[in-house]
């Protein structure tokens, strides 16, 4: 659905040497390479220190999402399996996708 603000902040903030071929093949590896409904700046592979530092909680959340995403495909898309699989429970598992604006079903 698009970037995130630090995803863009960190296109703008990048130097490009490759210039426009870089910035192409960097957004569509980012595309498709992306776990979530938004890239984010390590989606795009750019040096972080190039570009934007992620704080922790910004890595903490990259981090969770992917996790969810990853359980979810793991399990065919079954919260239960998906939650245990985490070493959560299903409503702590919902509370985090609904912070993440993943939309997952109640099984």
């Amino acid at each position: 659905k698009g970037f995130t603000k630090e995803a863009t902040q960190a296109i703008d903030q990048y130097e490009w040497p490759g210039n426009i071929r870089e910035l192409e093949n960097k957004v569509k590896r980012a595309v498709i390479m992306c776990d979530t409904q938004r890239v984010a700046p390590i989606d795009l592979g750019l040096n972080v220190s190039d570009a934007v530092t992620l704080n922790l909680r910004q890595v903490r959340e990259v981090a969770e999402r992917g996790a969810i995403n990853q359980a979810l495909s793991t399990t065919n898309g079954n919260v239960s399996a998906a939650a245990k699989l985490l070493g959560i429970t299903r409503p702590t598992f919902y509370d985090l996708a609904k912070k993440y604006n993943l939309n997952v079903g109640k099984n």
